[in-house]
């Protein structure tokens, strides 16, 4: 059974109108043209230093699948919302709302102006040459069937036997993002997203997983790498287990790995390196192991996104972050550039329509060789859902369960443990990178593959590296 609801923000609309092109009855092009046209008008008589509207409409689908119940609630809508930044020598304003017809972009704009407080804005970041016109594709349409076919391919063949899976998720986004400036600059992107999210009981705690969806992909091609992770994790948190042994190295698989990889992640961002001087002040230093290489990928073939330009117009190039331990660089959005010094990326990306700041698109640790595992060691696969997995700012929590494994054999099951690890330290320490990358929605999108690490859990006491 399915039951089906529908919202709209910005204009009407209705459940047959969601695969249709036009927002708020225009066309993307129609939409770019009234930007410019409000923003010449602006101009002509208000005479700002620099004006810029930035438009992004939104197309959502989610079918959500209650296995309690057996029924699936599927919920569509779309939204468009507009941004006005303008600024003059010493005034400068920044407004958003959702439009529903091209003649509430003028409005906007007078009441940016309207609103403006003192002080200088910093300069817009200025757009490289572009050939021809600007995309003006649309959004791509939702597929509300293949979100019903890939949901029910997962729940007949991926869940586990004997697990229950609480709740399944699966979700299309599909996006149009446009900016125009005053000086007649337009830019325009589209990007679509499907993901999975699952979460499944076990004895020892929930298990939360997703995969992302290339458009082009097979659905068990997608679902079969989810359908391993979930029996790995169910086999190692069912059954008797005994407390891990300390003084043993710790080899941590891409499902334990992902949130220490986000915190890296985290930690590379322009707006974290501009609040920490001494991090800002190591770029060309080895500050880590040459076994971690770090790189952001937009077009890399398993990642989780697929965007060839940032939210402020810029190329979003492949960005080397971490190179053999070397720091490189950071992640920049144009007012982190600003305030390092350093030059922009095409990495300046807006959430809920708020001015650009540093975000990764398919941000992974580069695999090594085949890592050489010690002969003893723990090996942990499964993580337990907690409510975060960074409490507090550099420092990753997370509890993981697995085995104890002796010359290549599991020999007995580990109970969960709490792992409390600074990442910075925690990375200095890192001693093999394996070959199995996996990228990870449930871990802001990052990728990793298995990380091996020396006996960090020695002489910890409870609170501090495990507990």
């Amino acid at each position: 059974m399915c039951r089906r609801r529908q919202w709209m923000r910005g204009g009407s609309g209705s459940e047959e109108d969601s695969g249709v092109a036009a927002f708020a009855g225009l066309q993307p092009r129609e939409w770019l043209t009234s930007a410019g046209e409000a923003l010449e008008s602006f101009t002509r008589h208000h005479a700002p230093s620099q004006a810029e509207l930035f438009l992004a409409a939104e197309r959502r689908l989610s079918f959500e699948y209650d296995a309690g119940t057996g029924r699936s609630i599927v919920n569509q809508g779309a939204a468009l919302d507009a941004m006005a930044r303008v600024s003059w020598d010493a005034r400068q304003g920044m407004q958003t709302a959702p439009v529903g017809e091209a003649g509430a972009l003028p409005l906007l704009l007078e009441r940016t102006a309207r609103q403006a407080t003192s002080g200088r804005a910093s300069p817009l970041p200025a757009l490289p040459p572009q050939s021809g016109s600007p995309s003006v594709s649309s959004p791509p349409p939702l597929q509300p069937e293949r979100a019903a076919r890939r949901m029910r391919h997962f729940i007949e063949t991926a869940v586990p036997p004997g697990s229950v899976v609480q709740a399944a998720l699966l979700t299309q986004v599909s996006t149009w993002r446009a900016l125009v400036r005053a000086s007649g600059a337009r830019r325009a992107r589209t990007e679509w997203r499907e993901e999975l999210f699952v979460r499944c009981e076990t004895p020892r705690g929930a298990v939360v997983d997703a995969v992302a969806f290339p458009e082009t992909a097979e659905d068990d091609t997608v679902i079969a790498p989810l359908r391993h992770r979930l029996a790995e994790a169910v086999e190692a948190l069912t059954g008797p287990a005994e407390s891990l042994d300390r003084d043993l190295p710790l080899v941590l698989r891409p499902a334990v790995a992902a949130p220490l990889a986000a915190g890296l992640i985290w930690l590379l961002r322009g707006d974290v390196a501009a609040a920490t001087p001494a991090l800002a002040r190591a770029v060309g230093r080895k500050l880590f192991p040459s076994v971690l290489s770090v790189v952001d990928d937009p077009n890399h073939p398993t990642g989780t996104r697929r965007v060839s330009m940032d939210d402020e117009g810029l190329s979003t190039d492949t960005l080397s972050l971490v190179d053999a331990g070397v720091l490189r660089g950071f992640l920049h959005a144009s007012d982190t550039a600003s305030r390092l010094g350093a030059p922009l990326n095409g990495r300046g990306f807006r959430t809920t329509m708020s001015p650009p700041t540093p975000e990764a698109v398919n941000p992974f640790l580069v695999p090594g060789g085949l890592a050489v595992l010690p002969a003893h060691y723990t090996e942990l696969v499964a993580r337990v859902e907690t409510f975060t997995t960074m409490p507090r700012p550099g420092t990753v929590t997370l509890v993981a369960g697995g085995w104890e494994v002796r010359d290549g054999r599991r020999v007995r099951r580990i109970a969960p443990v709490e792992l409390e690890l600074p990442v910075l330290e925690t990375f200095r320490a890192l001693r093999g990178v394996g070959t199995d990358l996996t990228f990870f929605p449930t871990a802001e999108g990052c990728g990793t593959p298995t990380l091996v690490f020396p006996p960090l859990l020695a002489g910890a006491q409870g609170g501090q590296a495990a507990r």
